[in-house]
Order: C-alpha cells, then structure tokens, then sequence
C-alpha cells in the first residue's frame, strides 16, 4: 500500500511539473505569433531606435523579398546613419536548429534607411534581429515577419 501511495505521490509531482512546461511552451508561440513591425525597448534605451519601415504590416511573401529599416535618434526623431548595420533572419523549428537565411544590407534611398534584400524560403513566422555595430551609436530591434 505505501508503494502504491509513494507511486501516485510521484506520478502527481511529474504530471504537474510537466504540465508546467507544456504550458510555458504553448504560451510562447502565441506571443511570437503575432507580426510585430515595432521595435523592442532595448533599442529605444540603448541608442539608435530601429523601426521597420516596408512591409508596413510585417507579412512578406515567400521567396525574394525586399525590407526597409530606418535608423532614428531618438532624442531627435531625425534619422542617422550608423557604419554598420547587422541583419539576422532565422526561423525557429520545433526540435531543430532554426532555419536561416542569408541577407544583404545596403543603403536606402534616404537619410537613415536601410534596404535588406534576403530569400525567406518557407511560410510561417521569421524572426528578423537587427542591430547596429556601431560603437557611437548602439542599438537593436527584432520583427516577427509573417511569411506568406
């Protein structure tokens, strides 16, 4: 009886403990399911805020796409230019290594803009993490980009 009893007691502790983590997992893609065109607090305090400019609505279609991030003081609200800007796209899969993807970042036609040409190869929701390199003028964002 009291193995029985001992039994149930770690039967209980496990279903709850697991419980828990499926709960956390099921709430995480909710949170990142949503397409965000806005930029995280980290860039706003860190420096430069980066705000992605095309596609307004973050859904972009699969295959060749073509982003536009603009670069802004925020003290100022007037775009900057930084010396470097880093652009990293991947894709996360459940119990994989998240799928990536190469971009290249050159110049907008503005002050401050920054034109990302990448290939987003499949549907679903892509994480685009961007960053300025540069060391007068730090900061970063991250988009969830809705590929379609």
């Amino acid at each position: 009886m009291k193995k029985v009893l001992l039994l149930l007691a770690v039967v209980g502790l496990l279903s709850t403990a697991c419980g828990s983590a499926n709960q956390a997992e099921t709430e995480a893609p909710d949170a990142a399911a949503a397409p965000a065109a806005e930029t995280t607090e980290a860039a706003a305090s860190a420096g430069v805020a980066i705000a992605l400019i095309t596609p307004e609505d973050a859904s972009v279609p699969m295959g060749d796409a073509e982003l536009v991030l603009q670069v802004v003081d925020p003290a100022t609200n007037e775009p900057v230019a930084v010396e470097n800007l880093e652009v990293d796209l991947s894709m996360p899969m459940d119990g994989m290594d998240p799928m990536t993807t190469m971009a290249v970042v050159e110049p907008g036609a503005e002050a401050g803009q920054y034109k990302v040409m990448t290939n987003l190869g499949m549907e679903g929701m892509w994480m685009m993490t961007v960053k300025s390199a540069d060391a007068a003028m730090p900061g970063e964002a991250v988009f969830n980009l809705d590929v379609k």
